[in-house]
């Protein structure tokens, strides 16, 4: 156990040390490592790289399209001064102070139905925007937006992980929304609050970029107020998320035409798409060929590192959890009961630290506390809320989602620990002092 602890605690620390301090490029750094690992556990030299393959083909298979088309929205966001528009009135709507706290609450609703890459892939214009617009860094804008991602998407049903936690558990799944909904408040206000105190100053190379790219938007937009409608604006972005949203709020089982058109349409990436079909629509219909042409290469090349660096994280993930380390992790900490109601947390946030999936930490964790959970000082509900709680505590490079922001803003890995990172680390132990509020009121 400790060996097996050691060398991938030395992989990790070795492939921090290769991108940050040796600049080595995290698409290279991230499959050798992996391929590394791999053999260091015995795989062998073909199922290694087997292993590698079905890693990242598995974490790109669900939102490598999806990045694509959503980076068509945003260029087509940007082209006609939509993005613009959207954050102008959200500044006139909520003001600068409160942006963070409307971005946060923002990430909250929408990734309850709606998955975290695809939802930020969907609101990255209007983060980047905002950013020009408010004069406040990129990160003071995604990452407030981003703490509202991910508190939802970790603790509250239906998103998959959750729903896997109430199945393994056995729970009453109202009272566990209920728990979660308030702890997932916690969580996100320790994000947020994290946002505001810490990084008004985090200024990007790629903020520089962003206000020299968004001027002659900015401009062509003011000189022409009245030739765009916000609401139109904001319907190739808020009609995918209600096709995701009633999907999967909404399942129909019976044959026929109507349930399944409905089922297509709600499927992400038909959902996704239907939201381009209507930004084409908003284009201009001079030379609206050649524009849609110019538009669409314009979003494949933005999304090729993109997509290749998120699936080399992904493959790093995968080589992880096929390691079984999570197994040995929590079987040690099953000699441990006396921890009571830091268990399922500390369980959980090892996993997250050791396999950078929110999934693969909730599932694993659930799965191997389930027979103990009756011995625990708490209610398996609130064993529910300290898995999650420890699932997004702390993310780092073995994340997709690290690397996703890396690439659509250009941050560099070491400002991402010092910010992403460490704003993780206090949404966990937010989360934590929420649990601990909501036991000794006796929940």
């Amino acid at each position: 156990m400790f060996l097996s602890l050691s060398i991938l605690l030395f992989f990790l620390l070795f492939l921090i040390f290769a991108i940050s301090k040796w600049k080595v490029h995290p698409f290279i750094a991230l499959i050798l490592i992996a391929i590394a690992l791999g053999l260091s556990f015995g795989f062998g030299g073909k199922e290694t790289v087997d292993v590698v393959l079905k890693g990242f083909s598995g974490t790109l298979k669900g939102i490598a399209i999806i990045i694509i088309i959503g980076a068509f929205i945003g260029e087509v966001l940007q082209d006609t001064g939509g993005a613009f528009r959207i954050s102008n009135s959200i500044v006139k709507g909520v003001g600068k102070k409160k942006l963070p706290w409307a971005m946060g609450l923002t990430g909250y609703i929408v990734s309850i139905p709606v998955f975290i890459d695809v939802a930020y892939i969907l609101l990255q214009p209007v983060t980047e925007s905002l950013a020009v617009k408010s004069k406040k860094p990129v990160l003071y804008i995604g990452l407030a937006l981003a703490a509202g991602l991910t508190v939802s998407h970790t603790l509250i049903p239906p998103t998959p992980g959750p729903l896997a936690v109430a199945e393994l558990l056995n729970l009453d799944i109202g009272r566990m929304l209920l728990i979660n909904i308030i702890v997932a408040v916690f969580a996100m206000m320790g994000g947020v609050f994290w946002v505001i105190f810490f990084l008004k100053n985090s200024w990007l190379n790629y903020d520089e970029k962003l206000k020299d790219s968004l001027k002659e938007t900015d401009e062509l937009s003011l000189g022409k107020s009245n030739s765009g409608n916000v609401l139109f604006d904001l319907l190739p972005i808020i009609v995918p998320i209600m096709l995701i949203a009633t999907g999967s709020f909404i399942k129909l089982e019976s044959s026929n035409i109507f349930t399944t058109i409905f089922n297509f349409l709600t499927l992400p990436l038909i959902a996704v798409m239907v939201g381009a079909f209507i930004a084409i629509f908003q284009l201009k219909k001079t030379d609206k060929s050649t524009k849609l042409n110019t538009l669409v290469e314009q979003a494949i090349l933005k999304s090729a590192l993109v997509i290749m660096i998120t699936g080399a994280g992904g493959a790093l993930g995968y080589v992880i959890k096929e390691t079984g380390i999570q197994n040995e992790i929590v079987s040690v900490f099953a000699n441990f009961p006396f921890l009571g109601i830091l268990l399922p947390f500390a369980v959980a946030s090892i996993l997250t630290i050791s396999t950078g999936s929110i999934t693969v930490s909730l599932v694993g964790s659930a799965s191997m506390l389930a027979p103990m959970v009756s011995s625990l000082p708490v209610s398996p509900e609130m064993v529910a809320a300290l898995i999650g709680c420890g699932s997004f505590c702390v993310f780092h490079a073995n994340s997709s989602f690290f690397w996703l922001l890396n690439r659509l803003h250009e941050v560099p890995p070491r400002t991402l620990y010092k910010t992403f990172t460490v704003q993780s680390l206090v949404m966990g132990v937010s989360g934590l002092l929420g649990v601990f509020l909501l036991n000794l009121l006796g929940f």
